[in-house]
């Protein structure tokens, strides 16, 4: 499974995350992959083509509204404020600790301060 890390993400997650989960996920970002410059449409699709899950702060990934067949391969929005890197490695830290990597695929999860809220598409 691939962990596909969105622009809004801090760039030290990527190897932070990696070392987090070994060898049961690969974490890259748009980054790494040149793609900074899409659209959340676009990066929606673009991982949808190759089986990622999403990490992002943005809500519109999880907006049927905006982008249809949520979650799609899975999609984990950061809902902490503010969102720098420590915040955002004590929510993914939470997160991992409730629901292993392995269970992100065809989720779609939430985190906030003070709980988790996770959907599995079956």
């Amino acid at each position: 499974m691939t962990i596909l890390l969105d622009q809004n993400i801090p760039e030290p997650i990527t190897d932070w995350l990696q070392q987090q989960v070994g060898n049961r996920a690969e974490i890259t970002s748009t980054r790494t992959l040149g793609q900074q410059r899409m659209t959340d449409e676009e990066i929606f699709f673009f991982s949808q083509q190759h089986n990622m899950v999403i990490v992002t702060y943005d809500e519109d990934f999880q907006n049927p509204l905006k982008i249809p067949d949520l979650p799609g391969f899975g999609v984990v929005r950061l809902n902490v404020y503010p969102t720098g890197i420590r915040q955002t490695q004590a929510a993914l830290l939470r997160l991992l600790e409730r629901h292993p990597v392995e269970t992100w695929e065809h989720a779609s999860i939430v985190i906030d301060h003070h709980k988790i809220r996770y959907q599995k598409r079956t």
